[in-house]
């Protein structure tokens, strides 16, 4: 796995982004949990290509396990 990254950008009004790189499916929401806790509540939450890679994967693990 490449670099890990997470950047965070507050617009005028105060709203947080946050994105994060380099990190697969779950752990995404792991690593960002504390930030979130501390910012607010989150009013939206989108997922890039990583965060679907490892479900995949672990899906095709368990298939290929029931074979």
């Amino acid at each position: 796995m490449g670099m890990q990254q997470i950047e965070i950008q507050v617009d005028g009004d105060g709203n947080v982004t946050v994105h994060v790189e380099g990190v697969q499916g779950e752990e995404c929401i792991r690593i960002t949990r504390t930030l979130e806790e501390t910012l607010g509540s989150v009013t939206d939450r989108s997922f890039c290509a990583e965060y679907f890679e490892e479900q995949v994967s672990e899906r095709t693990a368990e298939k290929v396990a029931k074979l």
